[in-house]
């Protein structure tokens, strides 16, 4: 916008004219000698462009200025209100959820980052979508994979995401999980880890049943991603895992170290 040369008045120096201007400045010649003024600033109360319609353009860049600072308080605040409402959140030991994909079905939930909880398989909900009534924002969903022929210790461990920030599961009416943007993670097969161990010692006792998902615990979740962002460091996704992975300790409160100084010991965890 051309402002040399532009006649403008003040409301105590009275008539002048823009001689300069400068980033973030403009001069002004008055009768009485040469003023600085911040720009666009100075337009906000004391200065007034005689060009009508280039005081309109002013007028419309102090509009624009307002509404970013507008903007940039209201994301503030809600980031302030999300990180108090998940500090003051009632978390659940076992709100993490564990879903077994079928082969099919893989492509399909990773290409689309959301999982479906299954249907009801008894009592009056028969046949209707599950509700993830335990599942919050602090919640996990992992999905695990299984060859047709292997044996049902061989679940490994294909991908996981958290919920999104504003979840609730009691509302997730229709039984489809949408991940959160950013904390999700896919792994390939060479780098797809046991899932029984972390969960269950004993062999016997590693049995799936007909349902799509069942609730494990926030420990066993904060040792996963551990493990997971500990074996992915210096590689592609590296610091995508770290970040779930201290995401993850976050929401739910669990101490957390940086995994990419080594898999913990056992009895560190």
């Amino acid at each position: 916008m051309q402002l040399i040369g532009q006649a403008v008045r003040h409301q105590m120096f009275g008539k002048g004219v823009v001689t300069a201007r400068e980033e973030g400045t403009l001069t002004v010649c008055f009768a009485g000698g040469e003023k600085k003024f911040l720009y666009p600033d100075a337009f906000e109360k004391h200065l007034v462009l005689k060009n009508q319609a280039l005081q309109d353009k002013v007028a419309g860049i102090l509009h624009a200025r307002e509404e970013e600072e507008r903007t940039r308080q209201r994301k503030w605040q809600e980031e302030r209100e999300r990180s108090l409402a998940l500090r003051s959140l009632k978390l659940s030991p076992n709100s993490q959820a564990v879903f077994a994909l079928q082969p099919e079905e893989e492509e399909r939930v990773f290409s689309r980052w959301s999982v479906s909880t299954g249907c009801y398989l008894s009592g009056s909900d028969k046949g209707r979508p599950r509700i993830p009534e335990r599942m919050k924002p602090n919640s996990m969903c992992l999905l695990t994979v299984r060859a047709k022929e292997a044996p049902e210790e061989e679940r490994r461990i294909a991908g996981a995401f958290m919920v999104g920030e504003e979840f609730v599961g009691s509302l997730c009416r229709d039984g489809v999980i949408q991940s959160h943007p950013q904390h999700r993670l896919y792994l390939e097969e060479a780098q797809r880890p046991l899932f029984w161990p972390y969960v269950v010692g004993d062999s016997a006792a590693q049995r799936w049943g007909k349902a799509a998902f069942k609730y494990f615990s926030s420990q066993a979740g904060q040792r996963i991603l551990y493990d997971l962002a500990a074996s992915l460091a210096g590689g592609e996704h590296g610091q995508q895992a770290e970040a779930f992975y201290q995401y993850f300790c976050q929401v739910n409160r669990l101490r957390r170290r940086s995994a990419a100084q080594g898999t913990a010991k056992p009895e560190e965890r």
